[in-house]
């Protein structure tokens, strides 16, 4: 018999605390949160320190820690938190626990395992070493700014805090102390931030413009989905709205206290739904196809992404509520001007809400159908797309379509589809491989089978995460057609061991390569950039073994999937003639440019163990490869290139800094 879950509640606000200070949204800006129970360090002068974060509450600007609170204390507990205060920094160590936690329960739901987070990379003797990274730390008030971050290299999320504005904005209290780690769209989108590090580590690397727009658009996406969690907040809108979204509501404003306390006094930090016109009048967002072409910003060009969510959403609540909609109007189908009735606006808030609840099931399982590098919003479609058909076949609701309808409105397209239906979109199977290559998976799955099934029985994070690492090391062996001889090995017979041959068939089925791989510009040959080569053309390219995760999952349609993603990628340096020599040595000098390709499998344990989707970034493509180099290099696509400042050089590749990408 299944063990029986426990949960903690504790108090918060649903949107910032300004509006606690409002007649009119003062009812609706605090609720109870569940979140799931476990046991909490003593604080030791800290902060709670659970599973997966610790709260550590030291003010460097003031130079001073606050004491930290007991969560598991009879007065916190018997009251269900402490009541929400912005002048209370034991609240704010509460609130920020509260929503990390509320986020991270969303994220394993939906991908069905539990989440380790992104290792913590040292350099040591001259050699690369990850180390296993038990908690993110989070800091409610670690520097005076109007900013809040996620530190891949610290490993932790810091909140600022300052002083708002002079003028009277909103909910803004002229030069009030206005902090980060009290909105819940922010500690929700940066929480999301470290959660998809974790996911898809290589996500970091800036190669064409869509990356660091996704970071910032899956962020937003999660963060204002979650606000359709609470039923009071939802219901109380859509009564004010007429149970439409085409009048303003709260719904799609994120960090509305911090926008608003800016000195440029903009309201809402971001708006998902609609915006003020220049007369101050707010109208819902119109689709527009030539926006994805034209932004270039990583915000502008993630709030795309998030517009098309959302309008996806509300085609999806249109089509569900239209029926109800007809009977409360005895058939005329307009809503009377006004508050809508309680009744009609609970039901209506009951059906928004569990579409977004679904809707961000389906963004956040999407993650595990992406390839594992270089995303584009395109990719991310067939992701959803893909993941959606595994987790309901029949889509009685119509969430594909509306998905689908809404990417089209605002120009968003796949490379490489001829179609855009759902059968297009959805991702390759190996179904048409060649016998030999089918042979080939055959024997990657027998090689994983047995060894997967030793994560089965593991509980303990840290546990998952070195037997994962022996995992993927043995993969990384096997794919370079090392015999493996350890006792748990199922492939000591040479039938069950990959050859030459079909090594060199199989790795660029993956989107690898075995050999040397040579890039042509045939466009720029008076430029003096047709050579490009390896830098070490006579040594094989490295693979790396990111993730092998087994994954139980429930979809809408009652089925259980039983499935193991694992993500594969190679990289290269590359040397580019310059067309410029050196005064000295009189030789060519070369640009260096790092480049990857890789893979995304998919593996059913249910159905043989067989290979279900190959999600694939060839790292041969001539293409990809000449995009990334204008992009890089200031060409015609990387006017999209945002500033400097923004990235770390990492490798060869400009490294999401959310420090400066998050500065306001």
């Amino acid at each position: 018999m299944a063990a029986k879950l426990a949960y903690r509640y504790l108090r918060g606000y649903t949107l910032d605390p300004g509006f606690s200070t409002q007649l009119d949204t003062m009812k609706f800006n605090q609720t109870t949160y569940r979140i799931l129970w476990e046991d909490l360090n003593a604080p030791e002068n800290l902060g709670p320190a659970g599973e997966y974060f610790e709260v550590i509450d030291i003010d460097p600007p003031s130079n001073c820690y606050y004491e930290p609170i007991n969560l598991d204390s009879r007065e916190v507990l018997s009251q269900n938190g402490l009541t929400p205060s912005e002048g209370n920094p034991q609240f704010h160590q509460q609130f920020v626990y509260t929503i990390a936690m509320k986020t991270l329960e969303y994220f394993e739901q939906s991908l069905g395992r539990k989440l380790i987070w992104n290792s913590r990379v040292t350099h040591e003797s001259g050699k690369i070493q990850e180390h296993y990274v038990k908690r993110i730390r989070l800091y409610p008030h670690a520097f005076r700014d109007a900013n809040a971050y996620y530190s891949t290299e610290k490993k932790s999320i810091l909140f600022g805090y300052f002083q708002a504005a002079q003028q009277i904005q909103g909910t803004n209290f002229p030069n009030g102390a206005v902090f980060a780690c009290l909105s819940p769209d922010i500690i929700s989108h940066e929480v999301t931030h470290a959660l998809l590090d974790s996911i898809h580590p290589r996500f970091l690397e800036n190669t064409n413009p869509d990356v660091p727009a996704f970071h910032e658009a899956f962020a937003d996406i999660i963060a204002l989905l979650q606000r359709f969690t609470i039923n009071e907040l939802v219901i109380n809108q859509f009564a004010q709205s007429d149970g439409s979204f085409d009048k303003f509501t709260y719904l799609g404003e994120l960090a509305t206290q911090l926008g608003s306390a800016l000195s440029h006094g903009r309201g809402a930090l971001r708006s998902a739904i609609g915006g003020r016109d220049e007369n101050g009048n707010w109208k819902r967002s119109k689709a527009d196809p030539t926006l994805y072409q034209t932004k270039t910003e990583a915000h502008d060009r993630g709030s795309v992404l998030v517009s098309t969510f959302f309008d996806a959403l509300i085609k999806v609540y249109n089509y569900k509520t239209q029926d109800l909609i007809r009977i409360a109007t005895n058939g005329s189908g307009v809503l009377p001007q006004g508050v809508l009735q309680l009744d009609l606006a609970t039901r209506l808030a009951q059906e928004v809400c569990a579409i977004a609840q679904h809707l961000m099931r389906i963004a956040i399982r999407a993650l595990d159908y992406c390839p594992p590098l270089d995303i584009t919003f395109g990719e991310y479609l067939r992701a959803l797309v893909t993941a959606d058909i595994d987790f309901a076949p029949a889509d009685d609701n119509n969430y594909r379509i509306a998905l689908i309808d809404a990417f089209r409105s605002w120009g968003i397209f796949p490379d490489h589809v001829n179609t855009f239906s759902e059968e297009s979109l959805q991702w390759c199977t190996p179904d048409n491989f060649a016998q030999a290559d089918k042979k080939a998976l055959v024997k990657v799955a027998n090689f994983l089978r047995g060894r997967v099934r030793t994560l089965y029985n593991l509980s303990n994070r840290e546990a998952i995460y070195h037997e994962s690492k022996k995992i993927q090391a043995a993969l990384h062996d096997f794919l370079l057609g090392k015999v493996q001889t350890d006792d748990n090995n199922d492939c000591k017979d040479e039938e069950q061991v990959l050859g030459k041959k079909e090594l060199e068939s199989l790795l660029p089925k993956l989107g690898l390569s075995s050999t040397s791989v040579d890039y042509y510009d045939s466009g720029n040959q008076d430029e003096n950039r047709k050579l490009m080569r390896q830098k070490n053309p006579g040594e094989p390219m490295p693979i790396e073994i990111h993730k092998v995760r087994p994954a139980y999952r429930s979809g809408r349609e009652g089925m259980i999937l039983e499935q193991v993603v694992v993500t594969i990628t190679q990289s290269t340096t590359i040397l580019i003639e310059t067309g410029r020599v050196d005064e000295d040595t009189k030789e060519p000098i070369m640009d260096e440019m790092k480049f990857r390709g890789g893979c995304t499998l998919i593996f059913n344990m249910a159905d043989e163990f067989k290979v279900n989707y190959l999600v694939t970034k060839n790292i041969a493509s001539q293409d990809r490869f000449l995009k990334q180099l204008r992009y890089q290099q200031g060409g015609d696509d990387a006017a999209l290139s945002f500033s400097d400042s923004m990235y770390d050089d990492d490798n060869g590749f400009g490294t999401i800094n959310f420090a400066n990408l998050h500065f306001h």
